[in-house]
């Protein structure tokens, strides 16, 4: 057999599970192979997470008149403290062990090693890289010692001696009479293994018990998306989708729920001491904590499993919405048959609703430092500030109200009319019964000037600490006109760094909270430029303006504010 050396690839993974058995005894190994072969744990429901968190549900059958090991699959990474093995019907759980086990399997030969180790005392000749040929007896590849690297070292037993050679010499070889092509492979597995016993208390007889494990752990996710078509008269037709992401195990005919909330998961960042692994990568960020997962110790769910079976001769039955329900702080639709394997994506409509919603324009007017923090920064900052305080824009939102029986999630919304598209937004998350603005497109049938100017300054105009502080007091207007073809409604907003005095034009102004004012400077860059002094926040603080206008077609409006601050 002539076989030339060419890059031979060994498989990226490895199966986390062989078909290999420890080393039992007879009966044990017979024992052990029934029960795994009697109940292999399938996925029977999973509750999913939009974070990428999974509750999920597995559970199989078994006789309950005698002792039996069941044997998962895969070992399972679960959250710490998530993890919770049981059993049913007439049978109690003794243990659930984890453990690593090597087994020797035979595969078949892809790389030069492998083909040399299947084919020891054979006659072999081989051609190296100075094109020299050398015919012998192949011996073994000598073992390297435990965590030490593969030797790439061979030997030739030919008649004039033994030679040893190096793997990576050679560019051909060829084998005398039929080569052996498999090769015997150490691989090592994690198994989870459930030990049941009869329960002397129980009533489960000779019939069939039920045993399983219920567990969170990352890796499978939905991700919604929502499209509103508006018919420009007030009501919006809504469509909710779900797009499911697994990369976490295979789902064949399973229930899914796919909840709308914020799940808490103290402990998500750790994983369980039964997945035999000291931490967790690739962990999801986390979202804000606040709620319970749904079912997450539900004797309901664990109790109440019908026997799930598909007839290999019939069609698997579709997806299905089966129902929407609240459970405590979170909603959750759930779906039936749902078969999606790792790896793989899906997407489906969960529901149709309509909405109704205005259309609002909002002007949120953008803010700057005082006049002295100006004057003493850069020139290349007070251009990119000027870039951010020019420009003010009206936007078109949709203010929806959700008169749906479910909350609203955070999520992408496509907006249509008539078949066309409008715009992309951001849903924000809504509870029934509230409120909700969609941005849409910005009105440049809208137009807009804003101005700001100093009315005045009186020095000397407070004394704190032996130190003098003069004010300033500034004034602001905003001009609106109207040049679409249909009144609207406008909204504007003008905060300010300092005091609030007066709103003209029935507008109303109030000074802002510490949280208020956090909130706002987060999405403000220029705040970080300069060091404020301590002083500033003992006499100053954050003030904001709204009106609330309505505008006909052709028609102007003016919007005046002053306010003031203090400075040393």
């Amino acid at each position: 057999m002539n076989l030339p050396i060419l890059p031979l690839i060994l498989p990226a993974l490895l199966s986390a599970c062989l078909s290999a058995t420890a080393q039992d005894t007879p009966s044990d190994a017979s024992a052990r192979s029934a029960a795994h072969n009697a109940a292999t744990l399938p996925v029977r429901e999973v509750t999913v997470f939009k974070d990428g968190h999974a509750y999920l549900l597995r559970e199989g059958s078994i006789p309950a008149d005698k002792a039996h090991e069941l044997v998962l699959d895969e070992l399972p990474v679960p959250v710490l403290g998530t993890f919770w093995p049981y059993a049913t019907g007439g049978v109690k759980l003794v243990y659930a062990k984890a453990a690593r086990e090597e087994s020797e399997t035979e595969v078949e030969a892809q790389n030069l090693r492998q083909l040399i180790e299947a084919n020891p005392g054979k006659r072999a000749t081989l051609k190296d890289s100075s094109n020299e040929m050398t015919t012998g007896v192949l011996l073994r590849i000598p073992k390297p010692e435990a965590g030490a690297p593969p030797s790439t070292l061979f030997l030739l037993e030919c008649a004039d001696g033994t030679r040893a050679m190096d793997l990576s010499q050679v560019r051909w070889l060829q084998i005398e009479g039929q080569a052996a092509r498999t090769v015997k492979e150490k691989r090592s597995r994690e198994r989870l293994t459930l030990r049941t016993e009869p329960n002397p208390n129980g009533s489960g007889g000779a019939g069939s018990a039920r045993v399983g494990v219920t567990y969170v752990q990352n890796g499978l996710r939905w991700i919604p998306a929502y499209q509103f078509d508006i018919d420009g008269q007030g009501q919006a037709k809504v469509q909710l989708e779900a797009s499911i992401v697994n990369d976490l195990i295979d789902l064949e005919q399973v229930t899914l729920h796919l909840v709308i909330g914020v799940p808490s998961f103290e402990f998500a960042g750790l994983v369980d001491a039964i997945a035999l692994q000291r931490e967790f990568a690739g962990v999801a960020a986390q979202m804000p904590a606040q709620s319970a997962f749904y079912n997450a110790a539900s004797n309901a769910l664990r109790t109440q499993i019908a026997g799930f079976a598909v007839d290999e001769g019939l069609p698997a039955p579709s997806p299905a919405v089966i129902g929407a329900e609240a459970t405590e702080d979170l909603f959750v639709f759930s779906l039936a048959n749902i078969s999606l394997r790792k790896g793989e994506r899906m997407t489906l409509p969960l529901r149709e609703f309509t909405l109704s919603y205005r259309d609002i324009h909002t002007l949120d007017l953008p803010f700057g430092p005082p006049v002295e923090v100006r004057q003493q920064l850069p020139s290349e900052r007070t251009l990119e500030l000027a870039r951010q305080l020019a420009h003010p824009q009206v936007i078109h939102v949709l203010r929806v109200r959700n008169t749906s029986d479910a909350p609203l999630t955070t999520a992408p919304a496509l907006v249509t009319s008539k078949g066309r598209v409008l715009a992309q937004g951001k849903l924000l998350y809504t509870p029934v019964g509230s409120e909700t603005d969609l941005k849409i497109n910005p009105a440049i049938d809208i137009r807009v000037q804003s101005e700001e100017r100093e009315r005045g300054r009186v020095p000397n105009a407070v004394q704190w600490n032996n130190e003098s502080y003069g004010r300033i007091d500034l004034e602001g207007e905003i001009q609106l006109k109207n040049l679409k073809t249909a009144p609207i409604e406008v909204e504007v907003r003008r905060r300010v760094l300092g005091l609030v005095d007066n709103a003209g034009q029935s507008g109303k102004a109030k000074q802002l909270e510490i949280g208020a004012i956090a909130r706002e400077l987060e999405s403000v860059s220029w705040w970080g430029w300069w060091s404020w002094p301590y002083w500033w926040y003992r006499f100053n603080g954050f003030g904001e303006f709204r009106w609330v206008i309505q505008l006909q077609p052709g028609e102007e409006a003016k919007l005046e504010s002053e306010w003031h601050y203090f400075w040393r």
